[in-house]
């Protein structure tokens, strides 16, 4: 039996238990459930939840109850027609959908919590481990999973038999113990990993059950992404005061240098990496490049570069994007550029790796930067730079002290080909005679 019709037949048998299943509530504190779901997903109303193998509703419609953005999902219909009509009757709203746990059909970092009841038990080891990392690549950074589940106390979770009828679920005298569950959940990438028994969540009517805990784990938030993060958030306050701080001066001098650097080919794919306000990537428009896109992490700033197009009637495309991660195809364009980018890159050794990955062999890597005196970078002499991150200090930053030969040698141990820099004769900022820009290009081999 493949995936898909075990998966199939797991929904079937679960529609025609849906009304047996629903009714296994009755057995459970609905008082103390919400305020243990309280205490775990905290004060912010602003995060969302998702309930998955969400079933009749149970966690999903009492998290709506609670005053969070709710989606359940499920593979079974027939479960969740109970589930939105729960939700009816009590009077919240909840989206419900289908979809399988174990691959989940949502866009990465889109979700603060995910919460489950009874799902892990339905798994081998392996197919838990597919789904806790399904549910990783889901949750946000800093984002949190809370699955409840009936163990044993000094056994952990256990379960006996084919439980599911006509479904080979591989779990004959299937057990895992608590601290084995612990490091799969860390196998998977989580950290502050914990089970915690929940006492007083079964009626006390029902003795027999098996109580309940909750295993927890949080996506980590990576270096890089906390970089990222605060970039973005700088940019995006520091955007309607940037442009006039940063004007170019003579736009065709710009043009002319920028298309010698490029060269010819106007139908060159060109990305335009930081692009901010898009000063580079619509002068290349301007210059009659037709296939310019422009990438930033700052939505602030990219929205004012989307309106510059516009207003000039260009044809560039915007894309938001880390220039350490592009997500971009292997080989799929023609020149990389960047403007003042260089200084500001915590991993410029990857982020070179990531240029030459996206480039065609052959292709071009231009990144521009102003340098002091015509020597290097020096980021102590940029007055905006002491508040450029809150938690990173732009001093840490590889590029942000250092002459254009270390640069020039940087590139050329990433594997650029012909590393040089250029002066770009003739270019300045409006506010600014120093003619003190230069450009490391060299190519793809």
């Amino acid at each position: 039996m493949d995936a898909n019709e075990r998966l199939e037949r797991m929904g079937g048998y679960w529609d025609d238990a849906a009304l047996k299943f629903d009714k296994q509530h009755d057995t459970e504190d609905l008082d103390q459930w919400r305020k243990v779901l309280a205490e775990l997903l905290g004060d912010d109303r602003s995060k969302n939840v998702l309930d998955l193998g969400t079933g009749t509703g149970f966690l999903a419609n009492m998290c709506a109850e609670l005053g969070f953005p709710t989606v359940g999902m499920d593979i079974s219909t027939g479960m969740m027609g109970y589930a939105v009509r729960h939700a009816m009757h009590r009077g919240v709203s909840v989206m419900y959908m289908t979809g399988s746990a174990l691959d989940l059909p949502l866009m990465d970092c889109t979700v603060d919590y995910i919460v489950n009841a009874r799902l892990l038990w339905l798994w081998t080891v392996e197919e838990s481990e597919k789904a806790l990392k399904s549910w990783y690549r889901a949750l946000r950074p800093g984002g949190k999973f809370f699955g409840f589940v009936r163990m044993q106390e000094g056994v952990g979770m256990k379960v006996t038999g084919n439980l599911i009828q006509g479904v080979d679920n591989k779990m004959d005298s299937f057990v895992v113990a608590m601290d084995e569950l612990e490091q799969l959940v860390r196998k998977c990438g989580y950290e502050d990993v914990a089970i915690k028994k929940l006492d007083g969540l079964t009626r006390p009517d029902f003795p027999d059950y098996d109580p309940w805990y909750v295993i927890t784990g949080k996506r980590a938030e990576t270096e890089r992404e906390r970089i990222a993060f605060s970039m973005a958030a700088f940019w995006d306050k520091s955007a309607a005061e940037y442009e006039p701080h940063h004007a170019l001066a003579d736009h065709e001098v710009w043009k002319q240098v920028l298309s010698g650097l490029i060269g010819e080919n106007k139908d060159a794919k060109i990305l335009d990496l930081a692009t901010g306000t898009g000063m580079i990537a619509n002068m290349l428009a301007e210059a009659g490049y037709t296939d310019v896109t422009g990438m930033d992490l700052s939505e602030g700033m990219m929205n004012i570069a989307i309106g510059h197009a516009a207003e000039k009637g260009l044809n560039v495309r915007y894309l938001y994007g880390n220039a350490l991660e592009t997500g971009l195809p292997d080989d799929c364009l023609d020149v990389v550029i960047s403007s003042r980018l260089l200084w500001t890159l915590a991993e410029p050794e990857n982020a070179l790796r990531e240029w030459l990955r996206i480039l065609k062999p052959g292709g071009r890597i231009i990144a521009i930067n102003e340098l002091d005196d015509g020597a290097g970078i020096r980021t102590r002499s940029f007055t905006d730079s002491r508040e450029y991150l809150k938690d990173v200090s732009p001093e840490s930053f590889p590029f942000s002290d250092i002459d254009k030969e270390g640069i020039v040698e940087t590139f050329t141990k990433c594997g650029v080909k012909g590393a040089r820099a250029e002066l770009m004769k003739g270019c300045r900022l409006e506010s600014s005679d120093r003619e003190n820009w230069f450009a490391f290009v060299g190519t793809k081999g």
